[in-house]
């Protein structure tokens, strides 16, 4: 799990090549979390527009597991980002905040 503001996303590129075009993606609503997912071969970005949300991670290693290793809140103009087979949870924080989420296919 990376977290930081959207203007220092290109240093993070290195990571995954699709960040440098991460605005030109469609993105998805916030989904609703039922426990940890995992994107086997995929990146996964979430950012805030509006109000805020909290992301957390759990064991990639123990993959049934639903404890959390680390957990951030994000603000707006912040982004989180799960690497794949990395497990992810992202909650809004307030009912109108405004969370994307793009995979990086």
């Amino acid at each position: 799990m990376v977290s930081d503001h959207l203007h220092s996303i290109a240093k993070y590129r290195p990571l995954d090549e699709k960040l440098g075009s991460l605005r030109d993606m469609p993105a998805e609503e916030l989904p609703v979390f039922h426990g940890y997912r995992t994107m086997k071969d995929n990146t996964v970005v979430f950012t805030v527009e509006k109000g805020s949300a909290t992301a957390s991670t759990s064991w990639r290693e123990n993959p049934g597991s639903m404890e959390a290793t680390a957990a951030v809140t994000l603000g707006a103009g912040d982004f989180v980002l799960f690497l794949p087979g990395e497990p992810f949870i992202v909650k809004a924080n307030e009912e109108d905040a405004e969370i994307s989420m793009r995979v990086l296919r």
